[in-house]
């Protein structure tokens, strides 16, 4: 039996003649086990939960008062007629969201394990066993076509496509029209101007449910209500054909009144709701996201006493030396009886975390006229309160009954968590002219229990690759997992509310909220005018936000919106007739516990309006200075940082290093936690990753046969594309290799040395927890040397929080160090025991320090005598004892070689300097080999000590004009020994050339077929790049190339790996394998994909994994920057072309039973000079003939199938969207054609697919981003086609530029762009700019027209 179960027979036992319930009825009603969030219960309660005040019983009879409701016009949602403030009609007022009970018991466990379907009054219309009918029609008038769907006795004509669905879930889960997504511009799919919502192309759902009322809900007794948890984007609720109400507002729970619309007890009731896909409010909704439609949160029955709680205001607060809590309710009543009410008391009960009752206090209630209703005011207090923070979420659990002194009968009781924690802060004070400008000249320090509070946060998104915007428990369980073991302990919920899951979630699990409002009006972001006649809907969504909030534990800051106001230039406060300042001020008037957001008012030094911070998005490390030395020490949050679209988050650590410095630095949120995607059914002929070998997923959806698609891939037609893909996890929630650069920035606990290298035993700890101490966690160290440990202890000293100190680590350096060893301290700290995120033993925060050993360095003798060339055709032979490869002397590359008979190599090392487009990176893949051509034949020279040199030399054409006399040069050196082992030395001088910089300087290599093994010493355990490599420690590791590969969502650069002293590649299938070791640590990287197919390929299923591996072995790599959405890689991380690169490693062939260790430390830090060596050049033997050929290229097939008919050929891809997502992908294509949208889906264009080039049409849905000296630009995309952008501070002289003309004129600049965005540098700050852009087909003979001209002004 399990334990809740034991638990209430245990409450019951004793009350069998009370009369409320038999035992055996209650047990029968209960399912055999509780479900619960996660693995975490309360235990079995030394009390019973019972009370001396009341006992339960039958409630009196009571006659509801009769319900009035206003018509509708059933036009709510068009924004006409100034409709505008009709955001909702006959919902129950915003509240707290209360869910009542019958017992103490229940409403315990309510709360405690949300267990809200063990309480008697509430009941789940959602969920697995409840069916609902739907379908979904294009627009609103085929939809009222349709009939009146709403009566008892409509009949469903199944040519209208109707469905049997589970709900929640977004209508497109179940092949109903189609998923958008739009960054900042509006959803709509026709021209709509603003307030109106479009008519035409708006999806509207019919939904039918029928449904009986439980026995133990007081519909003949008292009320009945419904309420739809989340429901895009507005709707109208009918029960039994009576028509109940209507609400906007996609994210916030509306509840309805139906007692008197129900049939009588025990007989079905049909309930029907229209949705509509957009409204007005959809201008409050722009929310770079995806837009689905329909109901995607619970609908669920509640029912109450005719008098009962309506609501309550809780409040805490702590002594100065946190030793006494005070718990402070204002509870409002409501009698909806037809007579008043008197009599009545509430009772407020206080449990700890074991059940056990820890203060109770009750009031009298005033009498209560009908239809009225009072408050009531109950405090307590406890003593040595355990506080609540991301350490310690301590919780206990508060439940407050309502019942008649008189008769002593329970009525009702509500309840939840509560947490006492103290948030102490400089509440910002406005002036009194009417401008709402700030009038504090200095703020203290933020703390959280007397102690500074650092936000380590993510923005969030709720989005699913199979059910669109219904987020499941299991969902909300794993990405509340997932961030507590990374560290990451703050969430902005960006940009509108959760559902109340998560909100339990993070109070139970420690993680601090910013509760933000539903509420982004960017496409209106220029238009001050519009945006203020927008205050009064917006006001209804900051209402919703406070009502539901307000009592929550990890609420610790208000956030009115996002991106709704042009702010970010220092102005009054009554910008858009004060909007702003009135829904700040909503949130100051009513609660000084926690502090106010909204970075669209933080503008200069204090900002506008009575925010509580600065808070900026997008911020290089260095700009945000000015704030931690700022005179007045305001607040200063990154409310979203370090855009991790694609493989990113760069510069982690220097943010980090700034804030860490200034205590007026409170964090940040890094956008975002995770993937916005929808999966997309792949083609025929296309690449199924998720069914192959060592794919990255979560477990959590099936993707067998899927690809996670972005805008574009679902009939939708934005230009956004994957700017939806920012995730630190990907849309199934499998983490991304940049959340572990995160885990390692967030962690609290540091270990520091002055010392580059250390040469004693001494460190500095400290400790950023607010109530964590060290000494609660197993904190261990080891000596590594080389891969291996060879001593090891425990660190027993303590560490407080917020205190920093020094400590000895015992360890102790071998007497006889190790010819070639590299020796290092690692510090290990560790969770004791198991809890509910983590297993015993799980590392939490970690260190690494390099040992000042000076540990002897392994000479390496050359010794080449025995190798011997020829030429042979157009070739240099090469061979050896056990080895052969060849040198083309038309390429100058080698190729074809050979170990044990065994092909190793097929071709290079061959010279590059770039990658395959990472999204924050502004160029494409550039092939240097094409703009090389020989600098005379190779050559083979040959030193006095008999060793052979081949030498290659090429002249680069790369970004060569009239202007650049002297070419680039790059020189290749291999250097042959008799064990095959061949040094490679690059040397490239573009020094006098007008390249700027490379994204990287190194070469590249692919291994035969069957290399799949990789193991390597260098920093690991996963990727990383020269901005995202604090996370990593020096080792050994092993994976495979398959493994290294990431599948973000348009491919990329991935798996590259820094501070490489070797890396290994062996070969599966013959036991060969190539060991790489650089004289100096290298990067490199081993895919299955040419750096081509990568940076070509826009989805993951168009690849096409190749039989060779391609290896990347590099001096130097450019980081991973934040361009896609702020600045460019940071100056220390950019390869610069301000020197000569000159650089060598050593290719070894090995055998399966070669030791790495042993054969790599041979060749690293070696002194020998190539250029000290005279090398005499010599003529190799010449032979008739061809070489050998090697075996049959198998890539060859893959990269080039067989063409088919031209009615069969091409890729599949993206034929089959959006319809065969979700629960019911068996209904695809026209399946639902007719009056219905189900066809829509078969809009998505065809990624793969070669298309007839067109006409360039008018650039049109230019986006403008306002940044420092820059102007980030987005535009809806065409294809086959560059760009030109024409700017000027003139628009008299841009004018000037005429339609076919491409030409700048004086005063004007026009610069040409590959793709659909571009930030625009070097601009003047704070200067006004003129923009238009027109579309120029790749060939460069059609000329679009120019686009309207558009301004923007610098910040």
């Amino acid at each position: 039996m399990s334990e809740w179960r034991i638990r209430m027979k245990k409450i019951w036992g004793k009350r069998i003649g009370t009369g409320v319930l038999a035992i055996s009825l209650m047990l029968s009603s209960l399912p055999t086990q509780l479900s619960i969030a996660l693995p975490h219960k309360a235990k079995a309660a030394d009390t019973e939960f019972k009370s001396e005040a009341f006992d339960y019983g039958k409630l009196p009879d009571s006659t509801a008062a009769k319900i009035t409701r206003k018509s509708l016009t059933g036009r709510e949602w068009t924004g006409e007629d100034n409709n505008l403030d009709i955001t909702s009609v006959n919902t129950l007022p915003d509240s707290s969201n209360l869910v009542p009970y019958a017992d103490i018991a229940s409403a315990y466990a309510g709360a405690k394990d949300y267990a809200r379907d063990k309480s008697s009054y509430y009941q789940l219309l959602t969920g697995e066993g409840q069916d609902w009918d739907l379908t979904v029609f294009d627009n609103p008038a085929k939809a009222e076509a349709a009939g009146a769907f709403q009566n008892t006795n409509y009949k469903m004509d199944a040519k209208d496509g109707w469905k049997k669905v589970t709900l929640p879930a977004s209508w497109t889960s179940y092949g109903f029209d189609h998923s958008i997504y739009t960054n900042s511009a509006m959803p709509f799919e026709e021209s709509t101007e603003f307030p109106l919502a479009p008519t035409k192309k708006n999806p509207v759902g019919l939904y039918r449910k029928t449904f009986t009322v439980k026995d133990s809900m007081l519909q003949k007794n008292g009320k009945v209500y419904i309420t739809l948890g989340g429901v895009e984007s507005a709707y109208y609720l009918y029960i039994n054909g009576k028509e109940i109400g209507y609400s906007e507002d996609s994210y916030d729970p509306h509840t309805f009144d139906i007692t008197d619309a129900l049939n009588d007890p025990g007989k079905e009731n049909v309930l029907a709701v229209k949705v509509y896909k957009f409204c007005d409010g959809t201008w409050m909704e722009d929310q770079d996201m995806i837009y689905d439609g329909g109901i995607f949160r619970d609908v669920y029955l509640t029912s109450t006493p005719t008098v009962h709680v309506q609501d309550y205001t809780l409040a805490t607060d702590l002594s100065d030396d946190y030793s006494t809590a005070d718990l402070k309710v204002k509870m409002q009543t409501i009698n909806d009886s037809a007579t008043e009410s008197s009599n009545m008391a509430a009772q407020l009960n206080l449990y700890d975390d074991q059940g056990n009752l820890c203060a109770t206090t009750q009031e009298d209630i005033a009498a209560i006229a009908s239809g009225k209703q009072t408050e009531t005011s109950l405090q307590m207090q406890i003593t040595d309160p355990k506080l609540w923070d991301s350490d310690h979420p301590n919780l206990y659990t508060m439940v407050l009954s309502l019942y008649d002194k008189s008769s002593k009968l329970h009525y009702e009781s509500v309840s939840q968590n509560v947490g006492f924690r103290k948030l102490t802060f400089t509440s910002t004070k406005v002036t009194n002219d009417g401008k709402y400008n700030n009038a504090t000249d200095h703020y203290d320090t933020v703390k959280l229990n007397g102690k500074r509070l650092l936000i380590k946060g993510v923005n969030r998104h709720d989005t699913d690759p199979e059910t669109g915007k219904y987020i499941s428990k299991k969902v909300y369980e794993k990405d509340i997992m997932l961030m507590k073991q990374n560290n990451i302990n703050a969430i902005r919920t960006s940009h509108y509310p959760n559902d109340d899951y998560m909100y339990y979630l993070c109070d139970k699990y420690g993680l601090y909220l910013m509760c933000e409002s539903n509420n982004e009006s960017h496409a209106l972001i220029t238009d001050e005018d519009a945006i203020a006649t927008l205050e009064k809907a917006a006001m209804t969504r900051q209402t919703a936000s406070y009502e539901r909030f307000k009592n929550t534990t990890s609420n610790l800051f208000w956030s009115i919106g996002n991106e709704s106001s042009q702010g970010w230039t220092q102005r009054d406060g009554n910008y858009a007739n004060g909007a702003f300042a009135h829904m700040v001020q909503y949130f100051k008037d009513r609660d000084d516990s926690r502090m106010l957001h909204y970075e669209g008012m933080s503008g200069g030094d204090k900002g506008s309006t009575a925010i509580d911070m600065i808070s900026h998005m997008y911020y290089t490390p260095d700009s945000i200075i000015g704030y931690g030395t700022s005179k007045s020490q305001m607040p200063f949050l990154l409310n979203e940082y370090d855009h991790a679209m694609g493989n990113a988050v760069g510069n982690l650590s220097d943010y980090w290093d700034v804030i860490r410095k200034y205590d007026s630095m409170l964090g940040g949120f890094i956008w975002d936690w995770v993937d916005q995607s929808r999966k997309v059914k792949i083609g025929e002929k296309d690449w199924n990753y998720y069914s192959s070998k060592d794919a990255h997923q979560s477990g959590l959806n099936q993707l067998d046969g899927y690809f996670l698609g972005y805008g574009g891939d679902w009939g939708d037609t934005g230009g956004d594309e994957n700017f939806c893909q920012n995730g630190l996890v990907s849309a199934d929630r499998d983490p991304q290799p940049e959340l572990k650069e995160v885990k390692y920035q967030y962690q609290s606990f540091w270990f520091k040395s002055d010392q580059d290298k250390l040469t004693n035993n001494e460190l500095t700890v400290s400790n950023e927890s607010i109530s964590a101490k060290l000494s609660e966690y197993d904190v261990t160290w080891e000596l590594q040397e080389n891969d291996r440990i060879i001593s090891q202890g425990t660190l027993n000293d303590e560490v407080l929080p917020k205190e920093e100190k020094k400590i000895t680590v015992p360890y102790v350096m071998p007497e006889q160090l190790k010819s070639g060893a590299d020796y290092y301290l690692n510090i290990h700290v560790k969770t004791k025991e198991d809890s509910d995120w983590a297993k015993a033993g799980y590392e939490v925060a970690y260190a690494q320090f390099t040992i000042d050993a000076k540990s002897t360095k392994v000479a390496h003798t050359l010794n080449g005598k025995n190798v011997q060339i020829k030429k042979q055709s157009h070739y240099f032979i090469v061979s050896g004892k056990d080895f052969r490869f060849k040198l083309n002397l038309d390429t100058g590359l080698l190729e074809s070689y050979y170990y044990k008979d065994q092909l190793l190599m097929k071709e290079g090392p061959k010279p590059n300097i770039s990658r395959a487009k990472l999204d924050n990176d502004s160029s494409h893949f550039k092939d240097i080999m094409s703009y090389l051509t020989l600098d005379g034949e190779p050559t083979v020279g040959k030193s006095a000590d008999g060793n052979y040199m081949l030498t290659t030399k090429w002249n680069s054409s790369y970004l060569l004009d009239s202007k650049t006399k002297t070419p680039g040069t790059i020189e290749m050196s291999y250097l042959i020994e008799d064990t095959g082992a061949v040094t490679v030395r690059m040397k490239l001088d573009f020094t006098k050339t007008k390249v700027k910089k490379f994204i990287k300087v190194g070469t590249r290599l692919s291994l035969a077929k069957g290399t799949e093994n990789v193991s390597w010493y260098g920093n690991g355990d996963d990727e990383s790049y020269c901005d995202r490599q604090t996370y990593t420690r020096v080792g050994a590791y092993t994976s495979t190339v398959n493994k290294m590969f990431y599948p973000f969502a348009k491919p990329q650069d991935c798996g590259n790996l820094t501070g490489v002293k070797w890396i290994r590649l062996d070969n599966e299938t013959n036991g060969t394998g190539m060991l790489i070791c650089g004289n100096e640590d290298i990067n490199a990287s081993a895919l299955h994909f040419m750096t081509e197919q990568l940076d070509k390929a826009k989805h993951v299923n168009e690849l096409k994994p190749l039989t060779k591996t391609f290896v990347t072995v590099d001096a130097a790599v450019s980081g991973t920057g934040n361009a896609s959405c702020g600045f460019d890689t940071l100056d220390p991380y950019l390869v610069k072309n301000n020197k000569v690169y000159d650089y060598r490693y050593t290719l070894v062939p090995v055998s399966n039973t070669d030791d790495s260790m042993t054969a790599g430390k041979e060749y690293r830090d070696q002194t020998f000079d190539m250029d000290q060596v005279s090398y005499e050049k010599v003529d190799p033997v010449v032979t008739d003939g061809e070489p050998a050929a090697d075996p049959v290229d198998e890539d060859e097939a893959i990269l080039n199938p067989p063409k088919e008919d031209d009615n069969n050929g091409g890729n599949n891809s993206g034929s089959n969207t959006g319809n065969n997502t979700g629960n019911n992908t068996g209904n695809t294509g026209n399946n639902n054609t007719g009056n219905n949208g189900g066809s829509i889906n078969n809009a998505g264009k065809n990624p793969g697919t070669k298309q007839t080039a067109k006409a360039p049409k008018k650039v049109t849905k230019i986006k403008v981003k306002k940044l420092k000296k820059a102007l980030s630009l987005r535009w809806k995309s065409q294809k086959n086609v560059t760009y030109r952008i024409a700017y000027s501070t003139s628009k008299k002289k841009l004018s000037k530029i005429k339609n076919g003309k491409l030409k700048a004129v004086k005063g004007t600049k026009v610069i040409k762009v590959t793709s659909a965005k571009k930030t625009i540098k070097k601009l003047k700050k704070s200067k006004k700019y003129y923009l238009k852009i027109c579309a120029v087909s790749k060939n460069g003979k059609n000329i679009g027209k120019w686009s309207g001209v558009i301004s923007a002004k610098t910040k």
